[in-house]
């Protein structure tokens, strides 16, 4: 009786974190395609992110959801690893997405004289497709014999069976974790650095007459110079705020995924298994990433606010 109220308290979670997340993600694609203004190359990478999340949500967590109530895994062999690998595949997705953000956010910011050369659309289109390529590279060894995708009994889901190959532990947490984890911490080390550097060069020069005078008697009254140094030296209140709602979205994902990480070694190294409630309480966390995105920058971002409200105004005046 305890297991199948647990059962049902865990399922009920679960239903309520893939729902808002579909529902989340979805008005993600819709806000930021409706509008031109917002169909802009940062904002593509996003919705990249916000596909790997609605992949997730509309794919493993029903299953999961399932999995749960059943408290037994009723697909077959062949679906558990199937789900494994998507599982798999997803979370690289999300973390390279990331890592792709903050390289993407940097350039914009520090590297702005090189950015339009660097991320055009076609590139950028390229940039998204080699972060699922290599995700997908990365998910695949499970397939042909480095670890194995299995049945996770305590988080009723499939996944890595990480004793199956600690190698590959070790790979994964270097490459999908720390990797993308030390360019996103680079990248925006550098982002506040250079803004915290710039505000002081603004307050500086606050007299724009006397930037404009010290740039044309060094550039010959070339004017062009002058717009560059200025767009250089300026950073608006909206860029620094998208830069901590990018920083936020990664630190949510640090804290929904770390728990899971902190499992695998345990799984590995500790020989008894972890109590049910810890073990799906770390996969519920992780789940509640997807979510997470959509909720962020609607709380932060006034844009997306604003095109939210007129979207679902225009939604209810045709209902009308």
């Amino acid at each position: 009786m305890m297991a199948k109220t647990s059962a049902i308290i865990e399922a009920f979670v679960l239903i309520i974190i893939c729902a808002v997340s579909i529902f989340g993600n979805i008005t993600l694609f819709v806000i930021f395609t409706r509008r031109k203004i917002l169909r802009t190359i940062a904002n593509g990478f996003l919705l990249n992110l916000a596909f790997a999340d609605l992949f997730v949500s509309m794919l493993n967590m029903p299953i999961t959801v399932v999995t749960i109530v059943k408290q037994r895994w009723i697909f077959g062999e062949f679906a558990c690893v199937l789900l494994g690998f998507t599982t798999m595949l997803s979370f690289v997705s999300s973390v390279m997405s990331l890592a792709m953000i903050a390289i993407n956010r940097y350039y914009y910011v520090v590297q702005w004289k090189t950015y339009p050369s660097i991320f055009t659309p076609r590139r950028s289109v390229l940039f998204a497709g080699i972060v699922w390529l290599l995700s997908l590279l990365l998910s695949i060894p499970p397939l042909f014999g480095w670890a194995e995708y299995r049945y996770i009994t305590g988080k009723s889901y499939c996944f890595v069976f990480w004793p199956s190959d600690v190698y590959y532990m070790y790979f994964m947490l270097t490459i999908c974790f720390f990797g993308p984890l030390s360019i996103m911490s680079l990248s925006y080390y550098n982002i506040l650095k250079f803004t915290r550097e710039a505000k002081e060069r603004v307050n500086r020069h606050r007299d724009i007459n006397i930037l404009q005078e010290e740039t044309q008697r060094e550039r010959g009254n070339n004017t062009d110079v002058y717009e560059q140094n200025r767009k250089r030296l300026r950073m608006t209140q909206e860029e620094v705020k998208i830069t901590n709602t990018l920083m936020i979205v990664v630190a949510c994902f640090m804290a929904c995924w770390a728990p899971f990480a902190i499992t695998m070694f345990f799984d590995v190294y500790y020989s008894c298994q972890l109590p049910r409630v810890v073990d799906i309480s770390t996969l519920l966390l992780g789940y509640a990433n997807s979510m997470c995105n959509p909720v962020v920058y609607g709380i932060r971002t006034q844009a997306f606010r604003r095109e939210l409200v007129g979207f679902y105004t225009s939604c209810l005046e045709l209902q009308l």
